[in-house]
């Protein structure tokens, strides 16, 4: 392979591709899987240190036990779980992160660090003032952010925001460009919720002084066809879970051109279900891979999350391929965050984002290098964001890993 500017401009057998390129410096890799960057459609880096603080069961009592603790926003604490979010995630080869957040403290945090990220700044209530509030804040943010860095918003679901305020972020001149990402469909809870105010959920909004939204619509009416009614669905925007939908639900997604991320681990530890993979890839809708966050979730790593689909649909005899899972890491996710044409895929004409992985002893033995890739065995070595290396021997190259990790250690702390 060989690389200019950032860009793929050669891809073949290497007596070849050296051939094309006299004096061009080499870098011989050794015996590594080289992929795609990992690319995660969905994740909260802000929450990176919210592990173990509320474990459900059930997603209303988990967010009630989650809000009692983290409840607070506290800028320093948020600024640390992100940087922290960040290097755990360059480190696990994820090169692209889509991050949802109530500071928009990812922005700040992937810069330096190198990842390329967009940035969804959350916002909560009903009342349409908050639109402009936001947008003042994403402006600065993206006046300091790095070319790597996209910044927009992130109406939070149906059942924390109001059809008032959300249509004033869908309006707003800001938010006509960058990212949107929004929680759709996640929990049984959030349909009872929009439904009647009644349920799990209501308790747990109280703890911040919230209420659940409500969105017209008859009894039956799911969270897609409410927000499909009142003109909430834009295209582009990326929908995180996605559990609870059915053919009408993926046909009006589809139609609207919002694509789904996958949160496999997260809604499978929150005893949500799991999202029906197959239904939605019928009906024409994008679907990428997300992490969520240590709150309800792992540790950023977009091969544990592939792992965790693979157990989770093949119990529902719908077992993906390891080729089709690491797709679903990789181009499939840059489909979701609109990117397709320039990640996710090592091609001439792409950008050079790449993870190199050393594949483990008995990798020899599987006959598949996807499933190889993709074994928590094999060790994450190398990392490249536009040809840069990010990640160099499994250490990062432009954070210092030991600080990051302290001051997250403190932060923590902080919270008993």
């Amino acid at each position: 392979m060989a690389i200019a500017d950032g860009v793929i401009t050669a891809v073949g057998p290497a007596d070849e591709v050296l051939a094309a390129n006299p004096g061009t410096p080499v870098d011989d890799l050794g015996d590594v899987i080289l992929a795609p960057g990992l690319v995660d459609a969905h994740c909260h880096t802000e929450w990176s240190l919210a592990g173990g603080v509320s474990l459900g069961p059930g997603f209303g009592r988990w967010l009630s036990g989650f809000l009692r603790v983290m409840g607070d926003i506290d800028p320093a604490r948020h600024a640390a779980a992100s940087e922290l979010a960040v290097l755990t995630a360059l480190c696990s080869g994820t090169t692209t992160i889509c991050d949802a957040g109530p500071l928009g403290a990812g922005a700040t945090a992937a810069a330096p660090a190198g990842i390329r990220a967009f940035v969804c700044h959350e916002v909560f209530g009903d009342d349409p003032a908050a639109a402009d509030r936001v947008a003042e804040r994403v402006l600065e943010l993206r006046e300091a952010a790095g070319p790597r860095v996209q910044v927009g918003v992130s109406p939070h679901a149906p059942y924390s925001v109001g059809p008032r305020l959300w249509s004033a972020v869908l309006e707003h001149p800001v938010f006509q460009t960058g990212p949107i990402c929004t929680h759709i469909a996640e929990s049984d809870d959030e349909v009872q919720a929009l439904r009647d105010g009644s349920g799990p959920l209501p308790e747990a909004l109280a703890v911040v002084g919230f209420s659940p939204a409500s969105w017209p619509g008859d009894a039956a009416d799911s969270p897609v066809v409410r927000l499909h009614a009142a003109g909430a669905l834009r295209g582009g925007m990326v929908a995180a879970h996605g559990v609870l939908l059915d053919d009408d639900d993926a046909a009006l997604l589809a139609g609207a051109g919002v694509a789904v991320a996958h949160c496999p681990i997260s809604n499978a530890r929150l005893g949500c279900g799991a999202m029906p993979l197959q239904r939605l890839r019928d009906a024409g809708v994008t679907v990428g891979l997300g992490t969520d966050s240590p709150a309800s979730a792992g540790g950023f790593d977009l091969r544990a999350e592939a792992r965790a689909a693979e157990v989770l649909h093949g119990s529902m005899a719908e077992l993906p391929a390891p080729h089709e899972l690491l797709e679903l890491a990789t181009h499939g996710s840059a489909r979701a965050l609109g990117m397709s044409h320039q990640i996710g895929c090592l091609a001439v004409g792409y950008r050079a984002d790449m993870v190199a992985v050393e594949p483990w002893a008995g990798a020899a033995h599987i006959g598949d290098t996807a499933d190889a890739f993709l074994r928590g065995e094999s060790r994450v070595r190398h990392v490249w964001v536009d040809g840069e290396a990010v990640v160099t021997d499994g250490e990062p190259c432009h954070v210092d890993r030991e600080r990051v990790l302290a001051r997250a250690r403190e932060c923590r702390r902080a919270l008993g």
